[in-house]
């Protein structure tokens, strides 16, 4: 079976692929909305491809681009059930990665998996991704699901990354899963940090302004976040806007209550005062629905990497060659904080993804289980 790019008049196909498929609980626009679904497949930044058998619509996948990052993420993998076990899935993924790459456009392709079967991570490794890491308690409306990273790059891309020569200690556990990926450079040293986790009263958020109007936001995120590089986090947009007290800082984020998921996109005046505020920034978006935040940060931050550890975060995945510049490709961390306690009974995890799992359990438990337990 070949794969081909979908066509306006498969829209009725599609939506009756991915209702025999989910049934009406699938939760994405782009399986359930005909407008959205046609938008998508006529916009240049989609890469929208179907496979046929007997002239039916029986498998379909696609990827949205960012042109000024130069990723793409892959999503919405459904396959016919008729049609399981016979390779279409990872046919289907690996013809999607293939002509994200092969048209010179984007530097990587990244796709997140679900754990709760091992079968949608091995369609991707098989078709060349590497598991970068996991991202715990993500998506409330899934029993905090877990959900896994996978990335495949380029040619070349990963030799033109930009050595990073130390990181804080408490990155030495993911960087040894890194270890365990093929391809990957020599790591960095890592290196004690005189950043300590804050000894102080619970955190109360109560006077942070949380402003939720979207249009608002977007507009003063551009407005006063002008640096590519301190506002780079593909495929978030900010739609809250959190306000210290006294004006001396603004932080925007991407906030989903539904899914009690929060990533932080940008801060100003910068990182540095943020993260003085950080527990009272957490308690805020906790008040709002947020039990996982996230955020993005280059590896070379130290200091930055250093407060966030210092203030309950962990890192969960590391994304090398990220973000292309002049210098080279940079390699990024994504760095977690859940305020729910870690369930992972019952995970379905293929074997190149324990190392990352291991490692956040491990410092999971020694932050929060053990009192004396401090990151440097």
């Amino acid at each position: 079976m070949g794969f081909e790019r979908a066509r306006i008049d498969d829209v009725y196909e599609l939506l009756e692929l991915y209702r025999k498929v989910y049934g009406r609980g699938y939760a994405l626009p782009l399986g359930t909305d005909p407008q959205v679904m046609g938008d998508h497949i006529n916009s240049p930044d989609t890469t929208w491809l179907v496979g046929r058998a007997q002239g039916r619509v029986v498998a379909s996948i696609l990827a949205t681009r960012s042109s000024a990052d130069r990723l793409a993420k892959m999503q919405g993998l459904v396959v016919d059930p008729d049609r399981r076990g016979s390779g279409v899935a990872q046919q289907a993924v690996r013809s999607l990665a293939d002509a994200l790459l092969d048209s010179g456009e984007v530097d990587s392709v990244y796709a997140t998996a679900r754990t709760t079967a091992t079968a949608p991570q091995r369609i991707c490794l098989r078709a060349g991704f590497r598991g970068l890491g996991i991202f715990p308690n993500q998506r409330k409306a899934a029993k905090h699901e877990t959900m896994v990273l996978l990335a495949r790059h380029q040619d070349g891309v990963l030799e033109q990354r930009v050595p990073v020569a130390r990181v804080p200690i408490g990155l030495g556990p993911i960087m040894d899963a890194l270890d365990s990926v093929p391809g990957m450079p020599v790591r960095p040293k890592c290196m004690p940090s005189d950043i300590v986790r804050p000894r102080t009263a619970r955190a109360a958020g109560g006077d942070i302004e949380l402003v939720s109007a979207d249009r608002f936001v977007l507009r003063r995120f551009d407005e006063v976040l002008t640096d590519p590089a301190r506002r780079f986090y593909p495929f978030h947009q900010p739609n809250v806007l959190l306000a210290g007290p006294d004006g001396d800082y603004e932080v925007y984020a991407h906030l989903s209550p539904a899914d009690g998921y929060c990533a932080l996109i940008g801060a100003v005046p910068s990182a540095g005062v943020v993260t003085e505020h950080l527990d009272q920034i957490i308690a805020r978006l906790a008040e709002s629905g947020a039990h996982h935040v996230e955020t993005l940060v280059p590896l070379d931050a130290f200091d930055g990497l250093s407060a966030l550890l210092a203030h309950g975060f962990l890192p969960a995945a590391v994304y090398p060659a990220m973000r292309r510049e002049a210098d080279g490709f940079h390699d990024y961390v994504v760095m977690t904080r859940t305020m729910q306690p870690l369930d992972f009974r019952g995970l379905a995890m293929d074997a190149a993804f324990r190392p990352f799992a291991e490692q956040y359990i491990s410092q999971w438990t020694q932050m929060y289980l053990n009192t004396q337990g401090v990151f440097r």
